[in-house]
């Protein structure tokens, strides 16, 4: 056993687009010249990086309008590469947004219709094909660190069962804890399936799973490409107790609790992306940025129940309406951040795409066969690459708690949920009210029907 940094003891211890592969075959010397050009070819595949953030709103970085939060990296790599600003997760809480980006399926097929707390009988199903699954199949080697989010109970349904060759990260959120919620568990951060550090402070999380991280990618070389998915606890409440860590006291002073753990992460991603150029990867890497929902606004009782917790530690969500569990824009969209050195330049995409279509995005980059099971994204390769595109991006259906709840097909957005008085229906035009205020069901009487008929084909 060993001391951890808090003083503690650590353990050591929608139809599926199939891709073909075309076999040539050669004879005599080209035999080894297709060898070689084979392993060439393997070196040649991108590393991929993936940053998911909790709970961070879609305004929280300069780069989508915030004036206060200095996120200098992260503008960066938005500036050079591509930034989304339509890009929307596909379900507004942390399990099944999660669940949905590593499968590339609606969490209404997962079975996974709300966050889940320590112990569930439910996770991520052993049939699911994750990135990291797909990946592995391409040679790929994969960690995962940080927050996970999709069961704990199976074995498989632990990330090391889910494609990932190492895990090193909290299996749930950091409130799973005394006076957030009523549980005998106690928070651990696990290496594998090992606890390593136990009760970990909230104000260590970014910087420990950073320095993993940077770990990682230290240990890699050329000879495979590697997937490392780093899911970070913040933003998500409480904050100020990471807040409260001696070296953020000037960005508090700067940008509050909330901007100090989120400039934080920033610079996090600027050592990490160091790393990369350290081992001569920069050119060859995939960087991804996102988070799994839209921000707390309407955060329970239960979270000020510390003494602590403040209104202004959640993140905004800029002009949108609604926040973390709604289908409101507020709750679902985000922010979505692609750099690729030379070959993602300048872009901004203002179309909807989803986080459904990061599986097929990817496969499509390493030239990956899709799993098996039927995907319900599109590769959006094309799009970020500032390719001309004939065709629109398929609808992209909302779905809160297991039930589809809204679809937005173009410039349009259809919502109907229950109310007090019966069923409402909703019907927007996001470009022209992307705050959601005008209701025009009762004006555009055939669009709400055509947006209807798109609604009710979801199976």
């Amino acid at each position: 056993m060993k001391p951890n940094e808090n003083g503690g003891e650590s353990t050591e211890y929608y139809n599926v687009n199939f891709y073909t592969m075309k076999h040539y075959f050669l004879i005599g010397s080209a035999v080894m010249t297709q060898c070689v050009g084979a392993e060439l070819s393997a070196r040649e595949r991108p590393n991929i990086i993936f940053v998911l953030t909790d709970d961070l709103g879609y305004s929280d970085l300069g780069c989508y309008g915030n004036p206060v939060i200095k996120t200098p990296f992260l503008d960066s790599l938005a500036s050079e590469g591509v930034q989304a600003l339509n890009y929307v997760v596909t379900s507004p809480s942390s399990t099944p947004s999660r669940a949905s980006l590593l499968t590339g399926r609606y969490a209404s097929r997962l079975a996974l219709p709300e966050p889940i707390g320590p112990g569930s009988e439910r996770g991520l199903a052993d049939e699911e094909t994750t990135i990291a699954e797909m990946l592995k199949g391409k040679g790929y080697k994969t960690a995962m660190v940080g927050k996970w989010h999709l069961g704990d109970k199976q074995p498989f349904h632990h990330p090391n069962k889910q494609g990932f060759d190492s895990y090193f990260g909290m299996l749930y959120s950091h409130d799973y804890r005394h006076p957030y919620v009523k549980t005998d568990t106690t928070i651990k951060i696990f290496r594998d399936r090992k606890p390593e550090i136990i009760r970990p402070e909230d104000s260590i999380l970014t910087k420990t799973y950073t320095q993993e991280a940077i770990n990682f990618v230290q240990a890699q070389n050329s000879d495979n490409p590697f997937f490392l998915y780093l899911a970070y606890n913040m933003p998500h409440l409480p904050v100020v107790f990471a807040a409260s860590a001696k070296r953020l006291q000037a960005k508090v002073e700067e940008s509050g609790e909330l901007g100090a753990v989120v400039s934080e992460m920033d610079d996090c991603l600027r050592q990490l992306w160091k790393a990369v150029k350290d081992i001569g990867a920069e050119e060859n890497t995939i960087f991804m940025f996102s988070s799994d929902n839209g921000p707390w606004i309407e955060y329970p009782d239960r979270m000020a129940s510390d003494g602590h917790t403040r209104p202004w530690h959640v993140g905004a969500a800029g002009v949108f309406r609604g926040s973390k569990a709604t289908t409101y824009e507020g709750g679902v969209r985000v922010p979505f951040i692609v750099y690729w050195k030379d070959k993602l330049k300048g872009n901004i995409v203002s179309e909807p795409i989803s986080n459904l279509d990061v599986l097929p995005t990817i496969a499509e980059w390493v030239n990956a066969p899709l799993p098996a099971r039927p995907l319900d994204g599109e590769s959006i390769a094309e799009r970020l690459e500032n390719k001309a595109i004939d065709s629109p991006h398929r609808p992209i259906f909302l779905v809160n708690h297991g039930k589809p709840e809204a679809v937005k097909y173009g410039e349009w957005k259809y919502r109907v949920i229950a109310s007090n008085t019966g069923k409402q229906v909703e019907l927007f035009n996001l470009n022209a009210d992307p705050s959601e205020r005008s209701n025009l069901v009762d004006e555009l009487p055939e669009k709400t029907k055509e947006m209807e008929a798109i609604f009710q084909s979801f199976d």
